[in-house]
């Protein structure tokens, strides 16, 4: 009687964690400032997942969450003004994805879409951009330059879902004998006053 009770009760806390097991996977909490690309058996679906408590069907869903939040890209790079003078750029992209692209940004892009397409995009914007002006221009115009780029990024960017929030120039720096000859000039206009 006692070996029949045992088993009965071995079999009910099996029966239980399995239920336990069970309840836990088909649960998922997105967190705030984030959504959930909901996968069924590999396939991405359209819908996204919103922040908070949702369910799934276990072990045939995943949801994998990506950020909403603003966040920042510090870039590095080189391009040639209209006058041909070398200048080096630090730039500070700030920019979020839009809550609805996730889904399509997971499923054609993958979670490397800084990479993929955003860091790309600056570059070839800071490049056309810096085209367009000369370097004294660059410097005196930074305001001007910096909306322009930004604009030209927004452009390259949006068809992806990815918003850009904010656009910095940190530092512009050219060529040593540039440098060289600024400060010649300064000298000389020293000189003259």
């Amino acid at each position: 009687m006692a070996k029949k009770f045992s088993k009965r009760l071995i079999i009910a806390l099996g029966i239980i964690v399995l239920l336990v097991i069970l309840a836990f996977a088909s649960i998922v909490i997105v967190p705030a400032g984030s959504t959930g690309v909901v996968i069924t058996f590999g396939k991405v679906s359209d819908t996204v997942l919103s922040e908070g408590l949702h369910f799934k069907i276990p072990f045939a869903q995943t949801v994998e969450k990506m950020t909403n939040k603003i966040q920042k890209e510090e870039v590095e790079a080189a391009a040639v003004s209209k006058d041909l003078q070398s200048v080096n750029s630090v730039v500070a992209v700030n920019f979020r994805i839009g809550p609805n692209d996730n889904g399509k940004i997971y499923k054609n892009i993958g979670r490397d879409y800084q990479g993929v397409v955003l860091l790309p995009a600056v570059q070839e914007s800071i490049k056309s951009v810096s085209a367009k002006y000369t370097a004294e221009e660059l410097i005196t115009k930074r305001a001007q330059v910096g909306e322009e780029t930004k604009q030209a990024l927004e452009e390259k960017v949006q068809e992806y879902g990815i918003i850009i929030e904010k656009f910095n120039i940190i530092d512009f720096d050219f060529s040593a004998e540039f440098n060289n000859a600024i400060e010649a000039k300064q000298v000389a206009e020293q000189n003259l006053l």
